[in-house]
């Protein structure tokens, strides 16, 4: 991934003179770099369209009388700006917060989020954290359906697998399988990269059908080694609009000795919303065949709620973008009690998602979730790491005030 370049030009867009005056004044202090202040949204927009380059910083008051903030940089990702963009206002830190996620939903690089009349201090942690990142078009480019069906027949695709662990004592109950791509030339490949192309081209079945297989044969060759766990394994919508979907999955534990009780089927919330009648008896005779259903992302899908009260799930995934920071920030943790209350009263197991510190674990365990997954506990493993990482794991964890 190339380096991003030092700052050549900072843009401070504020239809306050003084403000402007202020931070152009600040900034010119802080680097070699060139300011230009304006109050005009209009004039600041025109100067910055024909640019677009990875070198620039906009500094933008998201409160303008005649273009606001939202509408400014909706334009930016319209001309494909690829520079820094920093929100500067008055305005409360959820509605800062709320604003920077639709900034990045719009693939905007956010680098951060300035009050009035921001101090210098964090003037000069803005611009260091903007010289150190990387424009959002530096991905690697989305492989193809011809590609991603001769890498599966080539055996490339493999799992690693993120732990689930009790919060309560920390014992580890079931593993995610999540999909990798090891490449000859480009090396190892993330699912972001083609799980979408796949959807859209018609090659997530047999992608779908891979990774069970490998996940499946997996469980049975942990519980040989006396890991008797549970692997949770994720489903695409469209493989809950195949009919075929549960004899194909019966048909694959069968052929590796495993009970299905032991899979986990995670539904992304947003399937959900597919065909009712065809859902409802794919998911049907999936329970019947005793798999375990869990819903993943929870909070973050549609009209759920009465999909809660028509089918039967055994478990239930609060989204990483409730449980992450939920300690610090109120609205976060209103959803993610919500969603722990839900589960409770419907009788099923509450995984809390993202928890990336101290503070998510202690929260997730003291607010009434059983299991937690994230990079706290541990990053996706290999099938042996994970071997080793649990037994460290175990030896290490004497009580939950321990963990970490």
């Amino acid at each position: 991934m190339p380096a991003t370049p030092p700052l050549r030009d900072v843009f401070v867009v504020d239809d306050d003179a003084f403000m402007v005056a202020t931070m152009t004044a600040m900034l010119a202090r802080l680097g070699e770099f060139t300011v230009h202040g304006y109050t005009d949204a209009r004039a600041a927009f025109a100067a910055i369209r024909d640019r677009a380059r990875a070198s620039d910083l906009v500094i933008l008051d998201i409160n303008m009388p005649d273009i606001d903030g939202l509408a400014f940089f909706r334009q930016l990702a319209d001309v494909g700006y690829q520079g820094c963009l920093a929100l500067c206002s008055g305005e409360s830190d959820a509605m800062l917060r709320t604003t920077a996620q639709l900034a990045r939903a719009y693939g905007l690089r956010v680098n951060g989020s300035l009050p009035k009349p921001p101090s210098l201090e964090l003037l000069r942690a803005l611009l260091g954290g903007c010289a150190s990142g990387a424009p959002p078009h530096a991905r690697r480019r989305e492989r193809t359906q011809e590609e991603l069906l001769a890498a599966i027949d080539a055996g490339e695709i493999f799992c690693e697998y993120q732990p689930k662990v009790e919060l309560a004592g920390g014992t580890l109950r079931g593993v995610e399988a999540l999909v990798r791509w090891r490449h000859e030339a480009d090396g190892v490949i993330p699912p972001a990269d083609f799980i979408e192309m796949a959807e859209r081209r018609g090659a997530i079945s047999p992608l779908t059908r891979r990774v069970f297989d490998l996940a499946v044969a997996q469980q049975a060759a942990w519980k040989r080694q006396g890991l008797d766990i549970l692997v949770s394994i994720n489903a695409s919508v469209l493989d809950l609009g195949d009919l075929d979907f549960p004899d194909f999955l019966k048909r694959c534990t069968a052929r590796h000795g495993v009970d299905p009780a032991a899979i986990v089927i995670e539904v992304t919330e947003s399937g959900l919303a597919r065909d009712e009648r065809v859902l409802t008896e794919v998911l049907t005779r999936l329970r019947l065949r005793r798999f375990q259903i869990s819903i993943d992302d929870f909070g973050n899908g549609y009209s759920t709620l009465a999909k809660l009260r028509d089918l039967v799930f055994d478990e239930i995934k609060i989204d990483r973008g409730f449980t992450h920071g939920a300690a610090t920030y109120e609205r976060r943790a209103a959803i993610f009690h919500a969603s722990v209350d839900v589960g409770r009263r419907l009788g099923m197991k509450v995984v809390a998602e993202g928890v990336e510190d101290r503070a998510d674990w202690d929260f997730s365990r003291l607010n009434g979730a059983d299991l937690a997954q994230g990079n706290f506990i541990a990053r996706p493993l290999g099938a042996d790491a994970l071997v080793v990482w649990h037994d460290t794991w175990m030896r290490r964890h004497a009580a939950p005030a321990e963990v970490g």
